[in-house]
């Protein structure tokens, strides 16, 4: 329970960390802005596509350009990415269809296949399903103007409609998921990026290999950020808190996804997974009171780590403007409860559901097909 209580206080500690990094961007007076590409690979169009995509058409930016890259030009997506081009001519946008064959994961070739198409050597790399603010650009590419700067990477909160399970997953991002994240920076630095948002330059990308090192890994945004520390250079966390639309879901989508999420973490970076326990302090809080119930010492660590838990999600939701997940902070023990046993199930297997598409986990994190082919 103390090491648990300890992680919750190095949580509060990265929020405090996060106001001083925004407040310092707020009040910096660069102008750097060089010309930007953005590339968004995208597959099918769904309910919130057009909206998200707007956001990144209504940049307050000088100079940039969006690259979609599709695998079919019969995507649904192609109808809703010609009508904002109606609406917003002075947008470049090029669209790349039919990506030669990388590897495995469809979206690092349809982004090799965009990185191509670039005109400009600064890219902004971002998932379908975000939504950004109208200074995005600006903030995300500033850090860059310092050479040893090679990524920088957004932390982001999520937005439910309605639905329990939506809801759960949005509460998760917030106080399970980021709070990770700034622990992590506060611990070790940051050596991994976040899909929603990847500021680098072409340089870089050259610099570490290419992204064909990326063509057959699941988490190939955290391989990206990964593969350029192990270059030589850093990688920030940008003060932007962009926005990841989750959908309703099933609760079999639900426990689907999470575990196709718990699993990748175990294999990117295994010791982080495994020390993740310490991260559960709810329900550590709970075996302790059950094993020592008339020790108070026991119902005093209980109560101070319960106090640091719900205190860091407080903070964390605060700082990433989650008012939605602020409103439903009764929720958490639920959430810890489920977050427990996926972590636990996270260690139970290697096969993972990704775009209605079965795959089996390699030790190193590699996709691969399931069943294995056999070897003749």
């Amino acid at each position: 329970m103390v090491a648990s209580s300890a992680y919750q206080f190095v949580v509060l500690l990265g929020t405090l960390w996060f106001r001083r990094l925004r407040f310092r961007e707020q009040r910096s007076l660069t102008s750097f802005t060089p010309p930007v590409s953005v590339l968004k690979p995208i597959r099918g169009a769904d309910d919130d596509l057009e909206a998200c995509l707007e956001t990144f058409f209504r940049q307050d930016y000088p100079h940039y350009e969006i690259v979609f890259a599709l695998h079919d030009p019969e995507d649904a997506a192609v109808a809703v990415i010609e009508r904002l081009r109606q609406i917003y001519p002075g947008v470049r946008t090029t669209c790349v269809f039919q990506p030669p064959p990388l590897g495995i994961n469809p979206k690092v070739a349809n982004l090799a296949h965009a990185l191509d198409a670039a005109r400009y050597d600064t890219v902004v790399l971002s998932d379908a399903d975000i939504r950004v603010p109208p200074n995005y650009l600006r903030t995300v590419v500033r850090p860059l103007q310092h050479p040893q700067v090679g990524v920088v990477t957004c932390p982001y909160r999520g937005t439910a409609d309605g639905g329990l399970t939506a809801h759960l997953e949005c509460l998760g991002i917030s106080t399970d998921f980021m709070a990770g994240v700034l622990a992590a920076r506060m611990t070790e630095g940051m050596s991994f990026a976040l899909g929603a948002t990847i500021a680098t330059r072409k340089t870089v990308i050259a610099d570490f290999g290419g992204l064909s090192r990326l063509a057959d890994h699941l988490g190939d945004d955290y391989l990206l950020g990964h593969l350029t520390h192990r270059a030589g250079y850093e990688v920030c966390l940008s003060s932007c808190v962009v926005e990841t639309v989750v959908p309703r879901m099933t609760w079999c989508d639900f426990l689907s996804h999470q575990l196709r999420w718990a699993r990748t973490i175990r294999t990117a970076r295994p010791g982080g997974y495994t020390g993740m326990f310490i991260t559960h302090t709810f329900w550590l809080g709970w075996l302790l009171v059950a094993a020592f119930p008339a020790v108070p010492l026991a119902w005093h660590l209980f109560l101070v780590a319960l106090t640091l838990r719900f205190l860091a999600a407080w903070q964390m939701a605060h700082i990433l403007g989650d008012r939605a997940t602020i409103r439903r902070l009764g929720w958490l023990p639920l959430r810890d409860l489920l977050q427990v046993a996926i972590w636990m199930g996270g260690f139970g297997g290697r096969t993972i559901t990704w775009r209605g598409q079965i795959y089996r986990l390699a030790g190193d994190g590699r996709l691969l097909p399931y069943p294995v082919p056999e070897r003749h």
